[in-house]
């Protein structure tokens, strides 16, 4: 089973966790409880039952569960997202907290091999396989020069056919088909999106225009 969240994708065939297209390294008592608290989902899985799991009749003292803890949020990513996705619930235990997706098959590459596509206005900013940054900083990905728009703003990440988006805790917050996102959402071909007070669709294919533009 492939499950994907955010910019994660952990896939329960090939034992593979990636983050952003990337391959990172779980350690087999990580890679158990991430699989666990996502099959279990969203149910809180108390630390008994989690400890059993983990350490099937064998005693460890119960400090070594939030380590493994510690190391699965650590490999999803940052402290606040990865605490949004591993929740605790304390004096009880953990869950898997956000929305994922679960298939049996591999993604599909983008339509045509071509890459995704962010349009604002008239302009056309292409997104590339892995992290593509949007924000007010020249170095993003998608330069975005306006005041409503933060520096570092928000993050789009494409895993084959898989496209999704967080914000980055700007001042104005990103909007997705109308909705104020307060985690990571999945896009889908045609969304519309709000960066601050600039509007922008989402899409997979070429243009058939010329090259990339900046604001």
């Amino acid at each position: 089973m492939r499950y994907t969240f955010g910019d994660c994708v952990l896939d329960t065939t090939s034992r593979e966790f990636l983050r952003g297209g990337a391959q990172l390294h779980l350690s087999p008592k990580a890679y158990e409880l991430l699989t666990l608290l996502i099959e279990q989902r969203p149910r809180v899985v108390d630390k008994a039952e989690l400890m059993q799991a983990l350490w099937p009749d064998t005693f460890v003292v119960e400090g070594n569960l939030p380590v493994i803890v510690a190391e699965v949020r650590s490999a999803i990513g940052p402290r606040v997202i990865a605490a949004a996705v591993i929740k605790t619930h304390h004096g009880i235990g953990y869950s898997f907290a956000v929305d994922a997706q679960a298939s049996n098959a591999r993604p599909r590459p983008a339509l045509g091999g071509a890459p995704a596509l962010l349009q604002i206005g008239k302009q056309h900013f292409e997104l590339g396989d892995g992290v593509n940054e949007v924000g007010r900083e020249t170095t993003c990905e998608v330069f975005i020069n306006d005041p409503s728009v933060s520096r570092g703003h928000a993050r789009i990440t494409l895993t084959g056919a898989v496209a999704t988006i967080i914000d980055h805790g700007s001042k104005n917050g990103t909007v997705v088909n109308g909705t104020l996102i307060e985690g990571p959402v999945e896009l889908r071909d045609g969304d519309e999106l709000v960066f601050g007070r600039i509007e922008a669709r989402f899409q997979f294919g070429r243009r058939e225009s010329n090259s990339t533009v900046t604001l």
